[in-house]
């Protein structure tokens, strides 16, 4: 269960600022050029980081990607969620996951998905996530589960 939540100030960021945290954070072994995913610069593929004190301390990045299986849905992928060390268990990845759902949800989207780690389930379920599947293992970063959420769209 995520803690209290602090006033999060999060805003649009570029991709390349996502490319830099995801980087140190999740990736540190490969260079920041390789860590670009699909859809980084689609048009609307929503890159938001949380800051505090002016220092960008966690990212989320959104964008369309069909969920495996289901093509018929309008779905989302949340992809490289990163919060450095000192920043994490403030809430700021639950308000991350909260401005993706909005956006996703804005633009009529119906799902958002992601592969999360497992290690991170409970932040997941909390947000409303649910495993799709069972556990597996990803070269290199370990144990993770496929896991969705549905979003009611906004009319527009």
């Amino acid at each position: 269960m995520p803690r209290a939540e602090r006033a999060a100030d999060i805003r649009l960021i570029s991709v390349s600022e996502a490319r830099q945290l995801r980087h140190s954070v999740l990736r540190p072994h490969q260079q920041p050029e390789e860590l670009v995913f699909r859809g980084d610069d689609a048009p609307d593929t929503l890159h938001v980081g949380a800051f505090e004190n002016d220092k960008l301390v966690a990212i989320a990045s959104v964008a369309r990607e069909e969920f495996p299986g289901e093509p018929h849905l309008d779905a989302w992928r949340l992809r490289g969620m990163a919060t450095l060390p000192e920043a994490r268990r403030q809430g700021y990845g639950a308000a991350l996951v909260r401005a993706c759902v909005a956006h996703v949800a804005a633009r009529g989207g119906n799902l958002i998905w992601c592969y999360g780690r497992t290690s991170a389930l409970p932040f997941y379920r909390a947000l409303g996530f649910r495993e799709h599947g069972g556990e597996f293992d990803m070269p290199v970063t370990g144990p993770h589960f496929v896991l969705r959420r549905e979003v009611q769209p906004n009319n527009r």
